[in-house]
């Protein structure tokens, strides 16, 4: 391929991603959390579980998603939400709600309580580490931000 043809491709290119970035479009967020923190277990701990076991895949920051959704106000919040998050058909059709039950069935074994879900992590067979990381999803807690309608 000749060098000008090069730079036509990437001239059309160049084009296509500026007409395609006219609008950017705002992360999703959840809505506030609701339900009182979680206080059967150790959110100081569950924060360094879930930076071991869970921060691979799942970022706090809304419009961060990476393998997993973001995370920030997902206790209490409906599953299969956010709208710039591709989910599993299962866990869109499955109409639970992350509270301390659920989101310990899905920790303790994804697969298992989810058979289609996305999240591939190893199985939490302990309680407690379930328990402390429930407590500090619990804890994870913001507001959407203010957007200002440009006209």
């Amino acid at each position: 391929m000749s060098i000008v043809k090069k730079y036509q491709l990437l001239g059309m290119l160049a084009a296509a991603l500026l007409l395609s970035a006219c609008e950017k479009i705002p992360p999703d967020y959840r809505a506030p959390v609701t339900l009182p923190l979680y206080t059967e277990g150790d959110a100081d701990n569950g924060a360094l579980i879930y930076k071991d076991a869970c921060g691979q895949c799942h970022q706090l920051n809304p419009g961060l998603n990476k393998k997993g959704p973001q995370l920030m106000n997902i206790y209490g919040a409906p599953a299969a939400k956010l709208a710039d998050y591709t989910y599993s058909e299962g866990l869109k059709a499955s109409g639970w709600v992350w509270d301390a039950q659920t989101l310990d069935t899905y920790i303790a074994d994804a697969e298992k309580a989810m058979p289609d879900s996305k999240m591939l992590a190893d199985p939490m067979p302990d309680a407690k580490e379930r328990a402390d990381v429930i407590a500090y999803l619990s804890t994870l807690r913001a507001a959407a931000p203010i957007v200002e309608n440009d006209k």
